[in-house]
């Protein structure tokens, strides 16, 4: 099966994870010509959505879980990569963003932008949160605004 969708139904299907990660979504007013439809629940805190050619779609979560759904009409992730000791996810920190190869899935390649929680590039992690936490702090000493929880950034390839 092949879905392909284009930039204005890309920003329409994101705008729609974005807005699910609630069970109840605020009611609002639609534009005329516009649907409001729920494509998937049960996320928290997603960051981006990539949509394979070969109709999988890949949504990241801040915390650093990359799910995949087999398609826009399954209901039930299968966890793709779980990085949440490896990713600080504490305010405006996470697991930023994924890419899919530009030849996926034929060269089966996700790659992965996140603060990483460690406090030297190559260090171990994690530095300021807990092993497999959802959410990670910065606790005192240093502080969350005094000094700072020192983390670095890493750019990583996935293999699917």
């Amino acid at each position: 099966m092949s879905v392909r969708f284009n930039r204005v139904q890309r920003r329409i299907l994101f705008a729609a994870v974005a807005l699910a990660t609630a069970a109840t979504v605020a009611a609002g007013t639609v534009p005329a010509g516009f649907q409001d439809t729920t494509v998937f629940i049960g996320l928290t805190n997603p960051m981006s959505v990539r949509f394979s050619p070969d109709g999988r779609v890949f949504v990241s979560e801040k915390s650093g879980l990359i799910k995949v759904f087999h398609d826009l009409s399954s209901t039930t992730p299968t966890v793709f990569a779980d990085l949440r000791t490896q990713v600080h996810n504490f305010w405006d920190r996470g697991l930023e963003s994924i890419a899919l190869d530009p030849n996926f899935p034929a060269t089966p390649y996700v790659y992965v932008l996140y603060t990483r929680d460690a406090t030297s590039i190559g260090g171990a992690a994690p530095a300021w949160g807990t092993a497999g936490a959802t959410s990670d702090g910065c606790p005192t000493p240093p502080g969350a605004t005094t000094n700072g929880c020192v983390a670095t950034g890493r750019i990583s390839r996935l293999t699917a």
